[in-house]
C-alpha cells in the first residue's frame, strides 16, 4: 500500500509541478483523496467485514458490595465468540484487578482485555467482602437492538479498521442466533414498503428481512421482523478511505489499485488548470489501468471440480 508522500510525488511528476509555480501542494493533496474515494468505490477494493467479537474495554461497578479485602479476585468470563481469525483465532482470556476502598469496590481496571467476547460476565470473589458486582463492555461490535427497525450507515462501527472513515454501501447483513450465523435477503425499499413493512410492528423476533433506504453514507437499513432482543449482526461493507494529509501516511487502498491514484489526481488538477486534453489523456489511462486490473484481480473461480457442492 501507498502512503501520501509517494502519491504526492508520482502526482507532481505527472503535472511537470516541481517548482510547484502553478499548482497549490494543498490542491494536489485534494485531488488524492478525491481520487483515492473515487477508487475505492468504483473498484470497491475497500471492503470489511464488521466482527462478532472484541476485547473487553471497560469493566464497570454496579454495586460496590461491604467488607472487601485490599485484593478480592476479579474474573471474567472464558471468551464466548471467538473469531477464528489472527493469532488470537480461539480468543484470549480477558484480566482485570478490583480497586477497592474501604471495605468497598469502588472500580475495577481492566488489565488486558483479552480476545473473542461478546457478552463476558465479571465475577468479584473474596474471602470476607459481599455483594459487588460488575459489567463489562466490549467495543467494536455491531448490534441490533429490541424493537428498533432502522439502523443508519452512519452508525456502523469501522473504528477497529485504521483508515477506515465510513461506509457507502451494505453488500450483506447476518446475524447471529443461537451460535447460527445467516444471511438475511434483501429487498428494494418500494417492496419493503408496500409489502413487508405493512405487517404488525408489534410483532418482535429474529429480523429475517432486510432493505435499504437513501443512498451513500446517508443510507439507512431496515430490518423485520422488530428484533426481540439484541443480536450481534455482521455486515459486509464496502468502505470510504479517510483522507491523507501526513507525508508518512498509510493508505488502505490496495495494492494493484494504488497505482491508479495519481492518475486520476492528475486529470483532476490538469481539468482545473483548464488543460483538458491532458486532462482527458490521464483520464483515459485511469480507466484503462482500471479494467486491466479488474481482469487480473477477479479471474473466475470453480466452486467444485467435481461437479457436486
Amino acid at each position: 500500500m501507498a502512503d501520501w508522500k509517494t502519491y504526492h510525488a508520482q502526482t507532481t511528476r505527472f503535472l511537470r509541478e516541481s517548482k510547484q509555480d502553478f499548482v497549490n501542494p494543498s490542491d494536489i493533496t485534494n485531488a488524492i483523496n478525491r481520487a483515492r474515494r473515487e477508487i475505492a468505490m468504483r473498484a470497491m477494493c475497500v471492503r470489511r467485514l464488521t466482527p462478532i467479537s472484541g476485547s473487553v474495554s471497560t469493566c464497570v461497578v454496579t454495586a460496590g458490595g461491604t467488607g472487601y479485602s485490599a485484593s478480592p479476585t476479579v474474573t471474567i468470563s472464558t471468551p464466548d465468540f471467538p473469531s477464528g481469525q489472527g493469532a488470537l483465532a480461539n480468543g484470549s482470556q480477558a484480566t482485570a484487578t478490583a480497586i477497592v476502598t474501604a471495605g468497598v469496590i469502588t472500580a475495577i481496571s481492566v488489565d488486558y482485555g483479552g480476545a473473542g467476547y461478546f457478552e463476558p460476565i465479571v465475577t468479584i470473589t473474596d474471602t470476607t467482602g459481599s455483594g459487588a458486582t460488575a459489567t463489562a463492555t466490549v467495543t467494536g461490535v455491531n448490534v441490533i437492538t429490541i424493537g428498533r427497525e432502522q439502523y443508519p450507515l452512519s452508525e456502523i462501527d469501522v473504528s477497529m479498521f485504521p483508515g477506515v472513515d465510513s461506509v457507502y454501501m451494505v453488500h450483506s447483513v447476518t446475524i447471529i442466533y443461537s451460535n447460527y450465523r445467516y444471511s438475511l435477503p434483501q429487498y428494494d425499499f418500494s417492496t419493503y414498503q408496500a409489502k413487508i413493512r405493512q405487517w404488525p410492528n408489534q410483532y418482535q423476533y429474529v429480523p429475517a428481512i432486510c432493505s435499504q433506504t437513501q443512498q451513500g453514507s446517508d443510507g439507512i437499513l431496515f430490518l423485520y421482523p422488530l428484533p426481540s432482543q439484541t443480536y450481534q449482526i455482521e455486515l459486509d461493507c464496502f468502505c470510504l478511505p479517510q483522507d491523507l494529509d501526513q507525508p508518512n501516511s498509510q493508505d488502505v487502498i490496495p495494492k494493484p489499485w494504488d497505482d491508479a491514484v495519481p492518475y486520476f489526481a492528475a486529470s483532476l488538477i490538469f481539468q482545473e488548470l483548464q488543460n483538458l486534453n491532458y486532462s482527458k489523456y490521464y483520464l483515459d489511462l485511469y480507466d484503462k489501468m482500471l479494467i486491466r486490473y479488474s481482469t487480473a484481480a477477479r479471474w473466475g473461480r470453480s466452486t467444485s471440480m467435481y461437479g457436486r457442492y
